[in-house]
């Protein structure tokens, strides 16, 4: 076991089978490339081929009240028609900044962990390290999008609601949700999701033994700002809907 902990591809495995020994490998010789490589290619393809396969006419209507919320008025067809090409437009081009936008997520969360676990003790922590065990200990979400494709692939069309909730796989209790469910209350339910616990668990092992402080500390980090992400995400999800 101790080669597949020690090789950057074995770690992908090791981190999701064998946590302690793997993350005890990683504090000792950090190296990222193999799963950031793993989690941009698989976000991206997910990403890009449920946005290709969201259903129109969900879309359109989604433009249409956006349209009438802003203008306190009824939508002309002509005025929903050319919001739904400039957003075609954009989204031509945004989706594929997918893996832009992840790795630069991956990066601040690296960076908040690193200060958050130097400010409780963690002073020999360094920020590859500490971007190392970030990346191998978010990738149950790796797992989580391989098991998603073939759900996206067996469908034609995506509805927009659960593409944009994230419930494709109803690995989380927003999934089970009544429709009537406000998008505030959906999306702290969504944040219960399977997969996000078992990266918060790797996480604080990942932490524990790179950071070297004691498991209670490691919980209470990590578990504090992933609570603070779910609080950010809850109330964008009231403000914007």
């Amino acid at each position: 076991m101790a080669a597949l902990e020690d090789s950057s591809l074995g770690r992908l495995l090791g981190a999701l089978a064998a946590p302690v020994k793997t993350f005890r490998s990683i504090a000792e010789r950090p190296t990222w490339g193999a799963a950031l490589a793993a989690l941009l290619i698989v976000t991206t393809a997910v990403g890009v081929l449920a946005n290709q396969r969201i259903d129109k006419n969900d879309m359109r209507q989604m433009i249409q009240q956006r349209i009438e919320k802003s203008r306190g008025g009824q939508a002309t067809p002509e005025q929903v028609d050319q919001a739904v090409a400039m957003g075609e437009k954009i989204n031509s081009v945004t989706r594929w900044l997918i893996p832009v936008f992840a790795a630069l997520v991956y990066l601040a969360i690296a960076g908040l962990f690193l200060a958050a676990f130097r400010f409780f003790g963690g002073s020999e922590i360094r920020y590859k390290t500490s971007f190392a065990v970030t990346l191998h200990g978010l990738l149950p979400g790796l797992v989580a999008a391989l098991l998603t494709l073939p759900v996206i692939l067996s469908r034609e069309h995506l509805p927009l609601k659960q593409v944009q909730s994230g419930n494709l796989l109803a690995s989380n209790l927003g999934a089970f949700a009544p429709d009537s469910l406000g998008t505030a209350a959906r999306s702290l339910l969504s944040s219960l999701d399977f997969f996000s616990l078992w990266s918060l668990l790797l996480l604080i092992v990942g932490y524990r033994i790179a950071a070297k402080v004691s498991t209670a500390t490691a919980a209470t980090v990590v578990v504090v700002l992933w609570a603070l992400y779910v609080a950010v995400k809850v109330g964008m999800a009231a403000l914007f809907t």
